[in-house]
């Protein structure tokens, strides 16, 4: 059984891995994605915030980016697990940072609603990625092999 399917993920998640991995594919990229241990690739296209996907290891973070006094903000950044793509970790710039895993007194707790409002989000935002082009229009600016 696939940590996916352990946790009752449906496939809400499915459909943002395969929208991350058509962009990424579209471009010659799923390939190294896979295969690197560490991987950083910036996209572009305006009016929209850069589109930023990287992994190091079993960890995969997808985020827009925006500039605010000088500084580079994540909004939003989701962490996910590879290779199941389950999400672990949302971050938002108006609601903070939220974990699938909370610690209190000594002991690793799961919070059992963040798969469906998490996947839930997932799904509307591979849905934009898909209705604004960005594997037809998006420009690879860092694709990290320099």
């Amino acid at each position: 059984m696939s940590p996916s399917e352990l946790f009752g993920e449906p496939t809400m998640t499915k459909l943002f891995q395969e929208t991350i991995e058509h962009l990424l594919k579209s471009c010659h990229l799923l390939d190294a994605f896979q295969a690197r241990e560490d991987f950083h690739v910036r996209f572009d296209m305006p009016p929209y915030q850069p589109l930023v996907i990287e992994r190091h290891g079993e960890l995969i973070s997808v985020a827009h980016y925006f500039e605010q006094n000088g500084d580079l903000i994540a909004d939003p950044d989701v962490e996910l697990h590879y290779p199941s793509w389950t999400p672990t970790a949302i971050t938002q710039a108006y609601f903070g940072y939220r974990s699938k895993f909370i610690e209190r007194d000594g002991k690793i707790l799961v919070d059992t609603r963040f798969h469906r409002e998490v996947s839930s989000f997932l799904a509307l935002w591979a849905r934009n990625i898909k209705a604004q082009g960005w594997a037809e229009k998006g420009q690879v600016r860092d694709d990290g092999r320099g």
